[in-house]
Order: C-alpha cells, then structure tokens, then sequence
C-alpha cells in the first residue's frame, strides 16, 4: 500500500473507533444536555461532532512521516558481460522471467475499496441536493406579504431589518416551508398550502423560518454535510447530525415562541401546519424545513409544558463535566491511535542495526538501517556479482566505489521492502528483508535483473 492509502485506512480506523467513543458519550448525557435550553443544546452537539472529525485526523498526523532524499549511486560496468547494467550491482550471468510476488494485505486494500464507493455514494447525493435546492429556489416565483394578507410591518419584529433582505418564494415541489440560501437566503411556501393558513399561522411559520435566517443555520448544515462525506456512514455520525437537526429546530422555534410572544398559538400553528403537510408526501424537501428532525411531539411538549431550565450554575457544571469526560476519552483515542503506532515501531525495531551481506563466510555489502519512530531509514554499500545458471551466487565482492547510497524503505507486514535511492526510474532495484532469527536475515532482490536470484543470507553485527 501506498503511504497515502496507508494514512487513509490509518485515518479509517481511528475514525471507526473514536467517533463511535464520542457519540456513545453524547447519547449517555443526552438526558442531561436535554435540561439546557435548545441553542445550548444545539451548541453542545455542534461541539461534540467538531471533536468526532478533529479528533481522528489531529491523531493520525500527529506523527511526522519524514521523507528520505536519495541519490543515485554510479554505475559500474563489467566487461565481457551480456546483462544489463544496473545502477548498483554488476550483473554477470543470466536472467529467467520470473519475478515472486508479496502479498498486500487484501483485508485492507477490500476495506479501502468499500470506503471509495461509499464515499463516491455520498459524494453524489450531497451534489444531487445542491443541484436540487439550486433548481428549487430557480423555479419558485416570488411573492410579497401583501398577496399572502400580511403587512410589512409586521415583520419588523422579527428579527430582520429590512425584510427586503429575504426573498420570499412560492413553489408547488414542496410540502412544507423551507429556507435556502447562505448570501441572499430565500423562504419557500408550499402553493399547495397557502390558501388553508391564515395571517396569524403564516407570520408564525415566516417566525421559525426567520430564525433559521438569524442563525446561519443553512450554512452550518451545508458545512455539516461537507465535512461528513467520508465517514457518512458510521452510527455515531448518523446519530450526532439527527440531534444537531433536532436542537436546531426547537431552537428555533424558541426564537419563533419569544418574538411572537405566545408559545400556545405558536405550538397550534405547527400542530396545524402538520396536519396540512402530513397529507402530502414529503420525498421532495430539500433546505432546512420546518419539520426537519423528526422531533415534532418534543417541540409541542418544548412550548406547551413549563420546564425548570438549568441555572447558570448548573449550565457551567454541565459544561465543565461534559468537557472533562469528553477531554479524557480524547485523551484515550489519542492512547488507542498510538498503540497501533507503535506495532509499526516495534516492527521497525527489529530490522535497525547494521547487517553484513555474506557470501561463502565474507562480507561484500554494508546495510545500515537507522530507526526513525515507525520508519526506518539507512544506507547501502554498492558490490560486484554474479549469478550462475540457477540463480546462485557465484561471485560477490565488495564495489570500487565505497561511498554508501541511501535507500528508502516501507514495513508490510514482518517484511522490510527496500529500494535504492528513491524508486524512480525506469528499472529501480529492490529487494525485500525477511528476518529468520535475531541475528540472521535472508535478502531476496525483487527487480530487474535479479528475477530469478536465490536469497542472500546477511547477518546483523549489531
């Protein structure tokens, strides 16, 4: 795998682990968090789905991955021979076309495919919604206040000044108001239900809408949206964007409840606008519609009941317990994401030393291999060889040139893979370490013209 796919599966696995961690979390002190008020509320789940996305990425780059600049070493040539010369080694001998193969972990490459598709998946439902909302607000043809029995005036004490600001729309592919736009928002009435509400159900539901307005709400879910598409599909996530559409709503229909000034007749006209919309089927709403959250029995109860909100005292306890347990389990998906850190540190341990390349009881070539956190980075003495027909070594000493070339390396699995210089070319040579005891390794080259070459043994001096 390459060292991008393997930060993505990296960044995967913390994913899967910690977001689930942090809604577990949220779903345990949701009875707690219910107490506060809605834009509190809102703010706390706000708050906890920025740590599900930080905490994850912040713990997979943590390490730095240092890169290697490499060189290419000179190439030597012996005379008489009919093998192509190689920057490294002189070949003398033959080559057969056969090449061994290393198995990449398939789980990981099956679990990195999956994830491709369900993020291509994703990807083209969020641009379906953009395209749908765009084609939405296009088509809907605009009214005034006056055409639905309102007056100006009466939305002044809204929260809008001037309420020239927001366009307000009509558009028959809807079922129940929706409010679109972030720089020139829009408020869209259903056509099909304008005529069965009056002016005291309309200044209402313009209310709610209002405070959608107010609050950056349309931004914040396309923001929201935008940022789940790669992890869409886990539980937790699933779980924390239904809350964040549910406190969004009752906060604004705390915002609709204050301005109008009579919670009851607010929470008749939901009660009332339900019973209109609920006859429609409702597959074509798109923007943020009154009904979002699927919560409707919470928000009449929210505005009917009287409930004792949390004093300030307590919503600073709240806070400050909530951030303490939150704090800690960070703290513990940090632990989590370096104990799979250090399975490669540990595997990068076990290769660092100095390794002699021996053949008939001599050394020919010097590896050096320098552990660096999780990576490993090194050095390489150039040698002369040959191969007899079975692939055998017949000869090797050591090169003219004694300067060491550097090598670049990546850990699959117990398996060291080795490259001089860094990869390029058309013809790069390397070979693969796979280690036999503590002391003892076996050197199995794996490009051209080493592809039927048996395994070199090396032994660890250090």
């Amino acid at each position: 795998m390459s060292t991008i796919r393997e930060l993505v599966f990296d960044w995967l696995f913390n994913a899967s682990v910690q977001i689930g961690v942090f809604a577990i979390l949220a779903l345990v002190l949701s009875p707690f968090i219910a107490k506060a008020k809605a834009k509190y509320q809102h703010y706390f789940y706000l708050a906890i789905f920025a740590l599900c996305m930080a905490a994850p990425a912040c713990n997979t780059f943590w390490q730095t991955r240092p890169s290697v600049v490499v060189k290419r070493s000179q190439q030597q040539l012996i005379q008489g021979t009919e093998a192509p010369a190689h920057p490294f080694w002189i070949w003398n001998g033959h080559s057969q076309v056969h090449e061994p193969t290393l198995l990449v972990p398939g789980a990981k490459t099956a679990l990195l495919v999956i994830w491709q598709v369900l993020f291509l998946y994703q990807l083209i439902q969020f641009g379906r919604g953009i395209y749908r909302v765009h084609r939405l607000r296009r088509n809907a043809s605009l009214i005034s206040l006056g055409q639905i029995g309102m007056a100006d005036s009466g939305m002044t004490g809204l929260g809008i000044e001037p309420p020239q600001r927001v366009a307000l729309l009509q558009s028959t592919a809807i079922d129940d108001p929706v409010t679109v736009g972030v720089f020139h928002p829009a408020i869209i009435l259903p056509s099909k239900v304008i005529p069965a509400l009056d002016g005291q159900d309309l200044t209402a539901i313009l209310a709610h809408e209002y405070g959608h307005i107010r609050r950056k709400d349309f931004l914040v879910l396309l923001l929201c949206q935008l940022i789940t598409l790669p992890v869409a599909w886990h539980p937790g996530i699933r779980y924390l964007m239904s809350k964040i559409s549910q406190t969004r709503e009752l906060a604004c229909d705390e915002y609709a409840a204050v301005r109008l000034g009579q919670r009851i007749v607010y929470a008749r006209t939901l009660l009332r606008l339900a019973s209109l919309c609920l006859q429609l089927p409702r597959s074509n709403a798109v923007g943020l519609g009154i009904f979002d959250g699927d919560n409707l029995e919470d928000r009449i109860m929210m505005l009917t009941e009287k409930r004792t909100s949390l004093s300030r005292a307590g919503l600073i306890g709240l806070a400050l317990a909530t951030s303490f347990l939150f704090g800690s389990s960070t703290v513990l998906a940090r632990a989590v994401s370096l104990q799979e850190a250090s399975a490669s540190t540990n595997n990068a341990k076990i290769f660092a030393g100095t390794w002699h390349w021996m053949f008939q009881g001599r050394s020919f070539s010097t590896m050096v291999l320098v552990q660096n956190g999780s990576v490993i980075t090194g050095t390489l003495t150039s040698s002369r060889i040959a191969l007899d027909d079975d692939g055998e070594l017949s000869m090797a000493d050591p090169g003219e040139d004694t300067t060491p070339s550097p090598i670049t390396t990546k850990l699959e699995g117990n398996v060291l893979r080795v490259t001089l210089g860094d990869g390029g070319g058309d013809h790069p040579f390397g070979f693969l370490v796979t280690l036999k005891d503590a002391t003892h390794a076996e050197i199995l080259p794996i490009a051209p013209p080493a592809k039927n070459m048996k395994p070199i043994q090396a032994v660890r001096v250090n």
